[in-house]
């Protein structure tokens, strides 16, 4: 499969469109053909090598690394153990985050933890669905998370 990877941190120079290995399957996972990823600010964090935190802080990387966990696509595989999710099935999630994990989506293929993923409504196409996990999570822990703490949100409900 192609994929964006990288063998070690800096400007998006270092970012190559090459061939890698495709993902296996492991228990409780989803292989999905993604269709489109998300960008997101951890990903270029990521590529800089967490360069802003301390380096106490800093993730193991291994390289080479794929960056991306907002995806959207078409699921291929499913294991054994997995339900909800058949072959042929759209779906798009956060992959992993806020870990970094061995399989990530700017890639042809992702293998994904089932509890990672969701049907993909049929109203939206996938960059669209690939838009929305990290985006949607933001805008949720601000407006839900936060908002309800914060007197004018209280005065907006009444």
């Amino acid at each position: 499969m192609k994929a964006i990877r990288f063998h070690e941190f800096g400007a998006p120079s270092v970012l190559r469109y090459e061939d890698a290995p495709k993902p296996e399957v492991k228990p409780g996972e989803v292989l999905v053909r993604v269709s489109a990823a998300g960008i997101n600010p951890p990903d270029w964090y990521l590529r800089e090598g967490y360069a802003e935190l301390p380096p106490e802080w800093r993730p193991e990387v291994a390289f080479p690394a794929i960056p991306g966990s907002d995806v959207s696509g078409v699921v291929e595989t499913v294991a054994d153990d997995v339900q909800g999710f058949t072959p042929g099935d759209e779906v798009f999630g956060m992959i992993r985050f806020p870990s970094y994990g061995d399989s990530h989506g700017y890639a042809e293929y992702v293998s994904a933890p089932s509890s990672d993923l969701a049907l993909k409504p049929n109203t939206i196409d996938h960059v669209h669905a690939a838009a929305i996990p990290m985006s949607g999570l933001t805008a949720w822990q601000f407006l839900i998370g936060l908002g309800h703490d914060e007197p004018n949100c209280r005065r907006l409900q009444s």
